[in-house]
């Protein structure tokens, strides 16, 4: 007979496989709504791009400008769509055939709808984790060395003005001596 801590072990490894698939399933909607989304406006801009060319071809207007920030809202429009897409496929551990497009299971070696190899995943290590401290302290280091080339350049800068400053003190002396000896030169 199953002892008490053992169910409730086990009633705890359920719940949270079961509060991880729904995050990802939270998550896969979310993304789709967004990719939903990200069409529609996508299909406005194609829209408002075909308006402002008919404009241009039929009253003769330039509306370069104008339909090239539409054609730069409609490109980043695409790379999120994409993106979205990427990062649905990685959560359903699947992954898009390099060859045809579809998507595939991550760990296959050939690709089932048209046979292409699939290249080996590299697996990546996860970053640790970084926390404020770590940047608190990373920033003050930072901090530090830059106040120390602050200071550094400072002291440059008053060595450099203190040599400019004898060296226009000493061509000031040589032409004081010089007006000197022209005075004197002339009085004699």
């Amino acid at each position: 007979m199953p002892n008490f801590e053992d169910i409730k072990r086990n009633a705890t490894g359920v719940a949270d496989r079961a509060v991880k698939k729904t995050n990802e399933l939270t998550a896969l909607v979310k993304l789709k709504m967004g990719i939903k989304s990200s069409e529609a406006k996508l299909n406005s801009v194609y829209e408002e791009i075909g308006r402002l060319f008919y404009t241009a071809e039929r009253d003769g207007q330039d509306c370069t400008s104008d339909i090239a920030a539409f054609i730069m809202k409609a490109d980043k429009l695409k790379a999120d769509i994409a993106a979205a897409k990427k990062q649905i496929v990685k959560l359903k551990n699947e992954r898009v055939c390099e060859s045809c497009g579809n998507e595939i299971d991550e760990n296959v070696a050939y690709c089932p709808f048209c046979g292409t190899k699939q290249e080996k995943l590299v697996e990546i290590e996860p970053e640790e984790e970084t926390t404020v401290e770590d940047i608190v302290e990373d920033l003050g280091d930072k901090a530090e060395d830059f106040a120390e080339k602050v200071e550094d350049f400072v002291e440059d800068a008053a060595d450099a003005v203190k040599d400019a400053a004898e060296d226009v003190a000493d061509k000031a002396e040589d032409v004081v001596e010089d007006i000197k000896d022209a005075i004197d030169g002339d009085n004699e």
